[in-house]
């Protein structure tokens, strides 16, 4: 099998929620000056002949990231997910419909040369370099299994899924060749190496903790950095003028951190180019009313939801109490506020594991469905009496910490949650916590019994969300931020892993979505509306859908 083109088969990553302030809204339709939804990509596509030469792109950013490493435990971020495909090499893109090509730029050929063992064989570019002038050889791809593979445990990885099913990396016929051979069948093996880390970084585990924290060092793309302000808050990439690949029209791309509420402002203003309106109906409403700026939007593989913590001596470990809580969240009513205004119609996410649009698709959320009578009567079974307005047990109040984003969709999903927990006698402690400190001091150690966030997604549901589902070692849990473990769902995953027939392999992942259900693993909540505001003149970047960011061709029209 040789892939030049398109491949069946996404990946999580953490985003932060942007924004919602209210129901009454204008919603996104066809007018003047805006485009209406689409399945596609909606980044007003234009050759490189119709865009000026120069200019920057400025991008808004929620925060940092406290480590530039893609792969490392703390490095799986929506930044360095968008920088990595302006400055590392990456196996596969996601094309416009969502399925993956070979990246063409660092590799001529990715073969799959036998099944029984499987065995692929990756030949790299010639032209392929790292900004060292050192070419990308074999020993990229194996320093890149060794440290992801789970061998060395020092090397703090966010996901050893796949590499740990690679018996072995070795070079080929030349240095530009890499074979690797699979001790068991892993049927998602075009996520590997997406993004690529050079050797530099995977050497020692010290190199790969740590020598990225301040900014990447060893890059290969398009652009390449040119200064990191940690006081100001931004990045900047320049044009890598060594790039073997077609010439970027812009001269500089800037992420800039910047606050989803002051984002319209800068965008009328000229500083900025762009920014995602999520859920948020004032950014919504001012897009539609700022000259020489339209709506984009299509759809994106990212979704709302709540993280239940079932962690060792936490309130909701005891899975009875944490069905009921389940039970009380009605997912359709929130998207209904969060999204419906923006994209009427909108339905809650019912699949844990296979986004919506996703072939295998199903809603499977009748396993655990909003029924908050049930909610009532399972809290009474279980000793939580109602005492006024609030359930008591054995004189403790039945009282959840909340924690969400200080931003404006993370007050709305806390309002509208907070209610319904309400009306079944369960008093929620909201905590509107700073974007910047979210994930290391809430999420990652688990500080809080209920906590919202949205998952961006890629196009390998079965492998990339395996870590949702880790059974905790210790302190270390994957992304199983709410340690909640759910029987038999490990031997479910390895079957899937190890199944290329794409529908048995969708038909594994929705039992793995039942089970997911039924034990109140998390709570799929809305789909994210997937609209940006966008300077119309920008071109080929805005809303990319299911494809890839496309840096390389962006760009300003004549």
């Amino acid at each position: 099998m040789r892939f030049r083109g398109k491949a069946s088969t996404g990946g999580l990553v953490l985003a932060v929620a942007l924004g919602v302030t209210g129901c009454a809204a204008p919603t996104l339709d066809r007018g003047a000056g805006e485009r209406g939804a689409t399945h596609g990509p909606d980044i007003n596509q234009q050759g490189p002949d119709a865009l000026r030469e120069g200019g920057d792109l400025r991008v808004p950013i929620d925060s940092l990231p406290p480590n530039f490493n893609p792969k490392h435990v703390n490095g799986a971020r929506v930044v360095t997910y968008q920088l990595a495909d302006a400055i590392l090499p990456s196996a596969f893109l996601d094309s416009a419909d969502g399925l993956p090509a070979v990246n063409e730029s660092y590799f001529a050929s990715i073969e799959v040369e036998s099944t029984a063992p499987q065995v692929v064989r990756y030949v790299i570019a010639e032209d392929a370099v790292w900004s060292n002038g050192r070419p990308l050889t074999w020993q990229d791809l194996r320093g890149h299994w060794a440290a992801l593979n789970g061998a060395d445990t020092r090397f703090e990885v966010n996901n050893h899924v796949g590499y740990q099913d690679v018996a072995s990396v070795e070079r080929g016929a030349s240095d530009k060749e890499a074979v690797l051979t699979f001790a068991k069948p892993f049927a998602e093996w075009q996520g590997l190496f997406r993004p690529l880390v050079p050797v530099e970084v995977t050497e020692t585990p010290e190199a790969f903790n740590k020598s990225w924290i301040n900014g990447p060092t060893v890059t290969s793309g398009a652009f390449e950095v040119a200064e990191i302000d940690t006081t100001a808050k931004v990045v900047t990439l320049r044009r890598n003028e060594s790039w073997w690949g077609a010439r970027p029209r812009l001269d500089r791309v800037i992420f800039r951190v910047l606050a989803p509420a002051a984002r319209a402002d800068e965008l009328a203003n000229g500083g900025i180019d762009l920014y995602p309106i999520g859920g948020d109906i004032d950014l919504f409403t001012r897009a539609r009313t700022i000259p020489g700026v339209e709506i984009r939007q299509a759809t994106e593989r990212r979704a709302g939801q709540l993280t239940f913590n079932g962690g060792e001596g936490a309130l909701l470990s005891d899975e009875r109490l944490r069905i009921a809580i389940a039970q009380a969240i009605d997912a359709q009513a929130v998207t209904d506020v969060v999204v419906g205004p923006i994209v009427p119609g909108a339905k809650a996410v019912g699949n844990h594991i296979l986004p919506p649009g996703y072939a295998g698709y199903e809603d499977n959320s009748g396993a655990l469905r909003h029924h908050p009578d049930a909610a009532r009567a399972a809290l009474e079974a279980q000793g939580w009496v109602l005492d006024g307005n609030v359930r008591v047990k054995d004189g403790r109040p039945l009282k959840l910490r909340f924690v969400v984003q200080a931003t404006p969709t993370g007050r709305t999903v806390a309002g509208v949650v907070t209610e319904q927990l309400a009306a079944v006698g369960v008093r929620a402690q909201v905590e509107a916590v700073p974007v910047e400190r979210f994930q290391d001091t809430y999420l990652q150690p688990g500080n809080f019994d209920i906590i919202a966030f949205e998952w961006t997604k890629s196009p390998y549901p079965i492998s990339h969300d395996r870590p949702v589902f880790q059974i905790p070692d210790g302190a270390k849990a994957g992304n199983n931020f709410g340690r909640v473990v759910v029987p038999g769902i490990q031997e479910l995953y390895d079957r899937a892993i190890a199944e290329f027939d794409p529908e048995k392999r969708d038909a594994l992942a929705n039992e793995i979505d039942v089970l997911a259900w039924q034990r109140a693993h998390h709570v799929p909540l809305y789909p994210e509306s997937g609209a940006y505001a966008v300077r119309a003149e920008l071109a080929n970047y805005g809303a990319r859908g299911l494809g890839a960011y496309g840096f390389a061709s962006a760009g300003f029209m004549k």
